[in-house]
């Protein structure tokens, strides 16, 4: 069932379907997280709802477009923009082809919250599993797009599972995305962490600056 969802920020409203994957906390924590202005151009992978785009246009000013692959998340989310009066481009693709359809070194920065579920812990929708299920090369896909779609110098901001950092930053630097920021976000004081937020860059020296940690009651401040 489609609705529309106050996003309680500055007016902005969002699509939804309550039969198709839905934005959750970690799309909030990654929009926070970006440094943008008006002059980046932005390209996000596996858009979804277009919560991010739709956030990270109003908070920064920048130019975004979307990739996603499921239809019916992408007329969703080109509704919303027309909604707010957002110029935001969304595109139905899959991440691998979006260089040959957007232009290699076309961006100055991009955005993913990629799939990470494994076949163990996905839902039996549809949309949800395509949206969660890491396919097995998913964030290696993801990463590859992310290089070819930036220009040199250009910036990738993502969210990952804390647990799995130490693959997240090998393959990370095996398609030479430099980890230059990192951020822990936590439930609870005293607890492990739930998710990393990193910002990386194309062909960067190495340098990493990790920040104060997040938690996800930050969200409902």
């Amino acid at each position: 069932m489609e609705r529309l969802d106050d996003l309680q920020h500055n007016g902005l409203m969002l699509y939804q379907d309550t039969d198709c994957s839905r934005f959750n906390a970690d799309a909030l924590l990654l929009t926070g997280f970006l440094r943008l202005t008006r002059k980046d151009e932005t390209v996000e992978l596996g858009s979804g709802t277009g919560v991010v785009c739709v956030l990270g246009a109003d908070n920064t000013g920048a130019r975004f477009t979307g990739v996603e692959r499921q239809a019916r998340l992408v007329e969703l989310s080109q509704k919303s923009a027309a909604k707010n009066g957002q110029d935001i481009r969304f595109v139905c693709a899959d991440v691998r082809d979006a260089p040959d359809l957007l232009g290699r070194g076309a961006f100055t920065a991009a955005v993913t919250n990629p799939p990470y579920f494994t076949s163990g812990d996905v839902s039996e929708n549809p949309s949800f599993s395509a949206a969660r299920h890491d396919e097995g090369d998913t964030l290696a896909a993801f990463l590859k797009a992310a290089f070819a779609l930036l220009k040199n110098g250009g910036r990738l901001f993502l969210i990952y599972p804390a647990g799995a950092l130490s693959a997240l930053l090998a393959a990370l630097r095996e398609q030479r995305l430099e980890p230059k920021r990192m951020r822990f976000v936590y439930g609870k004081q005293g607890e492990n962490a739930l998710r990393v937020l990193v910002e990386a860059k194309k062909h960067g020296r190495p340098g990493l600056i990790v920040e104060p940690p997040a938690s996800m009651a930050e969200l409902e401040q």
